[in-house]
């Protein structure tokens, strides 16, 4: 940007007297007293008369316009704070981190309340078995008698007594074992008793188990604790994201802070690049030494070094921005709210009541205290280790062959079993006892840690209050310093028309009025991000984010 000095400095040739009147009006300041500045040149004494040109009095430069102002204006659809803390919600990385961690404790608490269904379990089985000579006893002969007429066969009960070995009745021929009564006698051999052998085996069981302890000692404990976590990760879900909603305003503000002090540092070049030509003009005229010229060309550096600085710090306040909020390239970010004028009523409320407010509304306590009551439920569920365990159970079997059917038959039978069990693992018992301990320590440490925090919480509250009373006391006196340059500057013009000041300073009153203004910037953004910092603090946009619509 040029100021209205440098556009002042490249006119003409009316112009160009004005620039010698200006090295006139500067040799008097550096060689008169401050009471000669009023007083124009001696011109020396000749017979003709005085020239003309010192009559017209110098025709000051038009009013500078406020840069500032114009770059920090707010455009329609430009990026307001909320727009950002808006869009940094829906990218955040480490609130997606907080999201994921939420949904995993709530699929620990969907499992936490499983357990108190009975345990079922339903098997099916097929086993092909080897073969087995399963015989029972051993053989045995038995006698009947028979009629040995082929013509009239019949059996004939065989008569108690002795055998007796005779010659066989005819048509037979030889002897014949006969009874007492002459009855032949024929052996028959008996075989022992078997059981049959069934090769192929299936099954199919259907068990139930119901742990009648745990429901008391474990179970409830379990789903406690796991109702508990998920309550702390829903709270720490949202503090990080009022947390991410505070940065991505703070950024939002920084970013206009950046782009205002670039501003800046470029209506600095052109101020000092003006000095650089005036004194340029005076050294022609012989009435400043070449000292004086290299001095402000390295004033002229020096403001061009902060220029680049400014620029580049302007740039990467951009880009962050555009990165925290996933911003596309091309397109343009402009300023959406008035950051000149906003509210500057000063706070009345002491610190000690802003610490009671965040310590009763801060999210990141409530979720400690649900973690610390979720550890306290883990302590019970390891001191369950202590105790036997008694189980309810029952049992269905549907086999082929049953092996509680005698004797086995290829066939489907049902049979079921119910009963109550008492274990007690003695290990389980001697493992307890340091996982109750490692258990408590875990309740120490969350109990030291929401000290830690209350303490952290306090001091924050306490840098954030005191940072928006500096920014309340910088409004003040950046707003008395603007109009105290403003009114130098009206002064100077004024002295410029009378022709009793320099253009020198008048440059250097625009240059008052430059950094007067940065001052007031930088107070009007520092009050943003002080409000926004104890807001935050304070634990206030809590209710803010409940009642915002979703």
């Amino acid at each position: 940007m040029t100021s209205s000095v440098s556009r002042f400095a490249s006119s003409s040739s009316p112009r160009r007297a004005l620039r010698a009147l200006t090295a006139c009006g500067l040799a008097l300041l550096f060689g008169a007293p401050a009471a000669a500045l009023a007083q124009p040149a001696p011109a020396p004494v000749r017979a003709e008369p005085a020239p003309a040109a010192p009559a017209a009095a110098p025709t000051p430069p038009p009013p500078a316009t406020d840069r500032i102002a114009e770059a920090l204006a707010p455009q329609s659809g430009g990026l307001t704070p909320d727009e950002a803390a808006r869009l940094a919600l829906r990218i955040r990385p480490s609130l997606r981190v907080k999201q994921a961690e939420l949904r995993a404790a709530a699929a620990r608490v969907d499992q936490a309340l499983l357990n108190y269904l009975p345990r079922v379990t339903v098997a099916a089985g097929y086993t092909r078995l080897s073969r087995v000579e399963n015989v029972l006893g051993a053989p045995s002969t038995a006698y009947v008698g028979t009629n040995l007429d082929p013509a009239n066969p019949q059996v004939i009960p065989v008569q108690e007594g002795p055998l007796v070995s005779r010659p066989c009745p005819p048509p037979l021929s030889g002897n014949c074992v006969t009874d007492i009564a002459g009855t032949a006698i024929t052996a028959v051999q008996a075989p022992a008793f078997s059981f049959p052998v069934l090769l192929n085996s299936y099954s199919l069981t259907a068990s139930i188990s119901v742990p009648i302890s745990d429901y008391v000692l474990r179970i409830s404990q379990g789903y406690a604790a796991a109702s508990h976590a998920e309550s702390a990760k829903k709270l720490e879900v949202e503090a990080e994201g009022l947390t991410v909603a505070a940065d991505a305003k703070v950024a939002f503000y920084n970013w206009v802070r950046a782009k205002g002090s670039a501003v800046v540092a470029t209506e600095a070049v052109a101020q000092a690049e003006a000095h650089l030509k005036d004194a340029q003009l005076t050294f022609s005229a012989g009435l400043i030494s070449k000292a004086d010229v290299l001095r402000l060309e390295a004033q002229v550096a020096a403001a061009q070094q902060v220029e680049a600085d400014g620029n580049a710090l302007a740039s990467l306040a951009e880009e962050q921005i555009r990165v925290a909020l996933a911003l596309p390239v091309g397109k343009p970010l402009t300023i959406g709210v008035d950051v000149l004028h906003a509210s500057v009523e000063p706070s009345t409320v002491q610190l000690a009541a802003l610490q009671d407010e965040a310590l009763a509304r801060r999210l990141e306590i409530r979720a400690l205290d649900e973690t610390e009551h979720s550890l306290k439920k883990q302590v019970s569920l390891a001191r369950a280790g202590y105790f036997p365990r008694i189980d309810g159970f029952a049992e269905g079997q549907y086999q082929n062959p049953n092996q509680r059917v005698f004797p086995q038959t290829d066939e489907f039978r049902f049979t079921w079993n119910a009963g109550v069990r008492l274990s007690w693992t003695i290990n389980d018992t001697l493992t307890a006892i340091p996982t109750v301990t490692e258990a408590q320590s875990r309740v120490e440490q969350i109990a030291a840690q929401k000290e830690q925090l209350l303490q952290g919480l306090k001091l924050e509250v306490a840098s954030a209050h005191a940072e928006l009373k500096r920014a309340e006391a910088n409004i003040d006196a950046a707003d008395r310093g603007l109009a105290a340059a403003e009114e130098g500057l009206r002064v100077q013009n004024e002295l410029f028309r009378a022709g009793r000041a320099t253009g020198v300073a008048l440059v250097d009153a625009e240059a008052e009025v430059t950094r007067a203004r940065l001052r007031r910037v930088d107070a009007r953004v520092g009050i943003l991000v002080a409000r926004t910092r104890l807001e935050h603090a304070t634990g206030r946009d809590v209710e803010k984010a409940t009642a915002a619509p979703r």
